[in-house]
């Protein structure tokens, strides 16, 4: 008689995350200025399938973008954004893996940049790195969820 066989139960496997900040030039419409609802709605309804989280801040004509999610995701995204006619001179400033997204349940939150100082402005659409516009970006998403509550 043979003993039975004893299957170990496979460990879980943790999602693995990145997070990626971009800027890019945002591209006006023939129409007339952009629609950041649509922009803000298109990006609820592609990063909720995808499951990406994120903010999204739109300064002096310039796009800037945290975004979170696992990295095919990311990248499938960024090819998207690239193709996408409201975006110019798509800049990757930094992607790193990370432990949490900091926007969880958020699948993009549009950020008010219009009460920042001349220098964090300019360190948003400008001069800053991924990981100084991720803390600028967070601090204005938190701003906007605390005047939520």
């Amino acid at each position: 008689m043979t003993s039975p066989t004893v299957r170990t139960p496979q460990p879980l496997t943790e999602r693995v995350l990145e997070r990626l900040v971009y800027r890019s030039d945002a591209v006006s419409t023939a129409e007339g200025p952009m629609d950041l609802s649509e922009v803000v709605s298109t990006s609820v309804r592609n990063n909720g399938r995808r499951r990406i989280t994120g903010a999204l801040a739109h300064q002096s004509g310039t796009f800037v973008q945290v975004l979170e999610g696992e990295p095919e995701a990311l990248t499938a995204l960024m090819i998207d954004i690239e193709a996408d006619e409201r975006h110019r001179n798509v800049r990757v400033l930094a992607r790193w893996p990370v432990q949490a997204q900091l926007f969880l349940g958020w699948a993009m939150v549009l950020v008010d940049t219009r009460k920042l100082s001349p220098h964090l402005s300019k360190l948003l659409s400008q001069t800053g790195s991924g990981a100084q516009v991720t803390t600028v970006i967070a601090e204005l998403a938190n701003a906007r969820l605390g005047s939520m509550v």
